[in-house]
């Protein structure tokens, strides 16, 4: 699992950021609905903090409804299985402008587009394959939401990763991130087919064939198309 490795110096506070890893990894399909998180003796071991650190940032999560414990013999601490909709009510209270939009997009556009620009040069041929399989994932679980949103947001960031840049995959999480939050607030998502899956194809055969340029402008387009139909549907 991604999100778990040794927490970096910061100024939050570790709870904090344990929570925040665990949130990220929910947000963009990492950890999907209905998964079943390691052990806490496991995740205290992997985040290199106390156990004790680990059930305040559960709980605090639980506190939000994204994670849930289970009792008995097959318990343990699960992602719920409407964690969807528990992200959409949280973001429909503070919901982004489209200025806000606007900055996201800009954002995205710097950080996505040489994230695939690295990546059509730095991709191993297995890399290749697991973004493939991952838009795949994507197409075929369109228009079903919130499960596509996860998918989306697994494949930029598995991009993203791929393109071996730690402040590129940081940026893009983030960017995903929000993503989530402002995609899944809208009440009843449509034209995501057109404007989504559409102009995932061009992005993941220029990486397929090493095409660093093209790769770039087609995450530059494909982040206009989300912020277009985004735009009119807030």
């Amino acid at each position: 699992m991604k999100f778990l490795s040794p927490l970096p110096g910061s100024v939050r506070s570790a709870p904090d950021l344990v929570a925040l890893r665990l949130r990220e990894a929910i947000f963009t399909g990492e950890l999907r609905p209905g998964d079943q998180l390691p052990p806490e003796i496991d995740l205290a071991r992997g985040f290199g903090i106390a156990l004790m650190t680990v059930r305040v940032a559960l709980n605090a999560l639980k506190d939000m409804g994204l994670l849930a414990t289970v009792r008995g013999r097959n318990g343990g601490t699960f992602v719920t299985n409407d964690v969807g909709e528990r992200i959409a009510e949280a973001a429909r209270q503070s919901p982004l402008t489209k200025v806000e939009l606007r900055d996201l997009t800009d954002w995205r556009r710097a950080i996505s587009g040489e994230a695939c620009f690295l990546t059509a040069s730095r991709a191993s041929a297995e890399d290749r394959v697991a973004i493939q399989t991952a838009g795949d994932n994507f197409d075929q679980l369109l228009p079903k939401f919130p499960d596509v949103r996860f998918a989306d947001a697994r494949l930029h960031s598995l991009i993203a990763e791929t393109s071996k840049s730690e402040n590129l995959l940081r940026g893009e999480i983030e960017i995903q991130r929000i993503l989530t939050e402002v995609i899944l607030a809208i009440e009843k998502p449509r034209g995501s087919k057109h404007l989504t899956s559409f102009s995932h194809d061009p992005i993941i055969k220029a990486i397929a064939q090493g095409n660093g340029n093209a790769a770039r402008e087609a995450m530059l387009n494909h982040a206009e198309d989300t912020f277009t139909w985004v735009t009119l549907l807030l």
